[in-house]
């Protein structure tokens, strides 16, 4: 069990520093927000339009690489995001609850392969001048499943936590972050083609909770680690006693 802890740490360290790194790198000309989200989800021309406005062809140029490196970089994103949740699944799993993780591993998986379909998308409609109503629509086919996928699967994880028995409150806390998470994005994906705006900010608010779940996670596995030691210790001292 402290392996696969230590394992999950890392991982959730690893995913916090490339999303902060990603969004480091990726500078946008213009006050259009949540562009990548807008061309992920925005199932038309003028969409992807709007997603890469800037001031004048030069800075329109500039939004179009950014989003091609933006694109680039997530292919680690989504690793590192499927190995988090893979880990955080099996160890609700050797918790107790190994159906309920297993499940979730099997929708991260399909939330990840959409995402790297999504992405080659994506890639060729940035090639394409101008933009088209048919480029759009392949990449809004495969974001919406990705996000399907992936809100279920944060579900399914915070159950597989949440429900489990013997643990802390805090382990309990953060899988209900996990399926507050998953209800706000699937409540907001269902309606993306209704209401495009509306579903970018649930998306953002389930992104919120789902980072807040992971730091809360990271917390508890911390103090965890941190008791086990002082047990050890302990431990080693009576014996030499």
């Amino acid at each position: 069990m402290r392996v696969n802890e230590k394992g999950a740490a890392i991982l959730i360290l690893a995913l916090s520093a490339w999303a902060i790194l990603m969004w480091a790198a990726t500078s946008f000309q213009g006050n259009e927000a949540n562009r990548i989200l807008r061309v992920e989800l925005g199932s038309d021309s003028a969409q992807l339009n709007q997603a890469v406005a800037g001031p004048g062809n030069d800075g329109i140029a500039h939004n179009i690489q950014m989003v091609v490196r933006n694109t680039y970089m997530d292919y680690v994103f989504i690793l590192l995001y499927w190995l988090t949740f893979v880990s955080l699944a099996m160890l609700a799993g050797r918790m107790g609850k190994r159906v309920l993780g297993a499940c979730a591993a099997l929708l991260i998986s399909g939330a990840a392969v959409n995402d790297v379909l999504e992405n080659g998308a994506i890639l060729t409609a940035m090639q394409v001048k101008p933009f088209t109503d048919a480029v759009a629509v392949d990449i809004s086919e495969f974001s919406q499943w990705k996000w399907v996928f992936f809100f279920l699967a944060s579900i399914l994880l915070g159950l597989a936590i949440a429900l489990n028995h013997h643990i802390s409150h805090v382990r309990r806390w953060s899988g209900g972050l996990f399926i507050a998470s998953g209800v706000a994005g699937l409540l907001g994906i269902m309606r993306y083609r209704v209401s495009l705006e509306y579903s970018l900010w649930m998306i953002d608010l389930a992104l919120l909770l789902i980072a807040a779940a992971l730091l809360l996670t990271l917390w508890k596995i911390y103090q965890s680690l941190k008791e086990l030691d002082r047990i050890e210790h302990e431990g080693h001292v009576h014996a030499h006693a």
